[in-house]
């Protein structure tokens, strides 16, 4: 399954800022302009664009998880106990294309500032697009009194982040979305997201994308409040 959309994308002024390491100091108004100008300049240039297919999981013990119709096998803990009410969850990839990356690149030689608010903007494209993922597979996938667990990356909690290759083949991502991954595990789109979700019959009380669970969240300088993260 794949879709494509840019209308619906809206790059939250408060997000952006969230990226940008915002406290809650004084903006003035020439910066407050030149947000909205990169905002602008975001919306214009992503192409969004992200695949997903739903998986029975095949079995899983203490650690491992394995997925019927593939020979993925993930080896994690922290994903062991999301997916452990699970019979089935979702492999997903989106990217926000080329374009967006060609323009960090350019404004981060020529305008420094720019470049940094757009690349802050285009994080927060990208959660957007996770985001409708999970609102799609919501409305139009699950079943009645099934729910999706928050969405869980490789390079998180104790998730290889060499699994990104793994799954993004057996999503022909590059064909589908055009995302590839370098020998060095760097996505190409580099605003681009790889990530598993979790079909259960319990009703998940937490926050869909809550940190909560990430083992990097003491640490982590985005994190949502004290709950939760963008991814």
């Amino acid at each position: 399954m794949i879709k494509d959309f840019v209308d619906s994308i809206s790059i939250d002024r408060e997000e952006v800022l969230r990226y940008l390491e915002y406290k809650g100091q004084d903006i003035d108004n020439n910066l407050i302009e030149i947000i909205e100008e990169c905002r602008n300049i975001t919306k214009d240039r992503i192409n969004p664009r992200y695949t997903f297919r739903v998986y029975s999981i095949k079995q899983k013990y203490k650690g491992i998880i394995e997925l019927e119709g593939t020979n993925l096998i993930l080896e994690s803990n922290d994903l062991y106990e999301i997916l452990k009410d699970c019979n089935e969850c979702i492999l997903m990839a989106a990217t926000l294309g080329i374009n967006i990356e060609k323009d960090i690149k350019k404004y981060s030689c020529t305008e420094l500032t720019k470049g940094i608010i757009i690349d802050s903007c285009a994080t927060t494209a990208i959660e957007e697009v996770c985001d409708r993922v999970q609102n799609e597979i919501e409305n139009n996938i699950l079943k009645n009194g099934q729910y999706l667990t928050f969405r869980y990356s490789p390079g998180y909690g104790d998730l290889s982040i060499e699994k990104n290759t793994e799954i993004l083949t057996i999503l022909n991502g590059q064909k589908e979305i055009g995302l590839t991954i370098t020998n060095s595990g760097i996505m190409i789109p580099r605003k681009s997201v790889i990530a598993i979700i979790g079909i259960t019959d319990k009703k998940v009380e937490q926050d869909k994308t809550s940190c909560s669970t990430c083992k990097n969240k003491s640490k982590c300088k985005f994190k949502k409040g004290v709950n939760s993260c963008g991814n």
